[in-house]
């Protein structure tokens, strides 16, 4: 029997059930959106008032400083999948939430992109989906380790095209990759959820360094199944909006 099938609730020293670890996990995510949020709308105010943001692009600094955040959101990504284990509880959380400052810095940029209509729409819809979906990945009784393979195939290809598409007009000019990414992930937010109830029960009902850090780590996978969910909304809006 897969372990996300397991009926038994642990509760641990501090009283954590399955629900409470999720729970756990939801406030931990949802605190990180709350971050870029924040960020974003501070970038969004110096970039339209002249501030620090503003004169970057005038110097012509910000392009490298935007190379600089990427490099810095990768190096954060390889040291939570590689030490996630090993690594200090508080360490993971500073590292998962510098990890959404960053992210809001560089989304300062979307409401000049996009109007701020468009933005809080695609914030709205993706967050009705990625709720929907987690409610799924909670409650169903489908395994969907078994759809691993695909999925991680799926995001390689889905990644491939991106970068393919900023060379390629016509797919940059379509929205096929944006629709496929949605559905992707849509199905990415299911299993993580399942792989969070995985480390749950795989330690014992979250106890420890360990199910400390996996609680991190699987808040830190839902933040970037929503973040990547909202990018792909925005772009279907985003597009229709131009077209009006």
């Amino acid at each position: 029997m897969s372990e996300f099938k397991q009926s038994q609730t642990y509760v641990n020293e501090t009283g954590t059930t399955l629900n409470g670890y999720i729970t756990k996990v939801f406030a931990m995510m949802g605190s990180a959106v709350l971050v870029t949020a924040l960020v974003s709308f501070a970038g969004y105010l110096s970039l339209v008032n002249g501030g620090i943001l503003m004169n970057a692009y005038l110097s012509g600094a910000i392009s490298i400083g935007y190379i600089v955040l990427l490099i810095a959101q990768l190096g954060v990504c390889v040291a939570l999948s590689a030490k996630i284990t090993t690594m200090e509880t508080k360490t993971a959380m500073i590292l998962f939430y510098v990890y959404a400052a960053i992210t809001g810095i560089t989304f300062s940029v979307l409401p000049l992109a996009f109007d701020v209509a468009t933005v809080f729409t695609a914030f709205a819809f993706s967050a009705v989906m990625f709720f929907c979906c987690a409610i799924i990945g909670h409650t169903t009784n489908v395994d969907l380790t078994k759809f691993s393979g695909l999925l991680i195939g799926a995001l390689i290809a889905l990644v491939i095209a991106t970068v393919l598409s900023l060379f390629i007009p016509a797919l940059r000019d379509s929205l096929i990759i944006s629709y496929l990414g949605v559905i992707l992930f849509l199905a990415l937010t299911a299993w993580d959820m399942q792989k969070i109830k995985q480390y749950y029960y795989g330690t014992q009902g979250g106890i420890g360094t360990i199910g400390g850090n996996l609680a991190v780590y699987g808040a830190f996978q839902l933040y970037l199944d929503f973040i990547n969910l909202f990018m792909r909304v925005l772009q279907i809006l985003g597009s229709r909006s131009n077209r009006k």
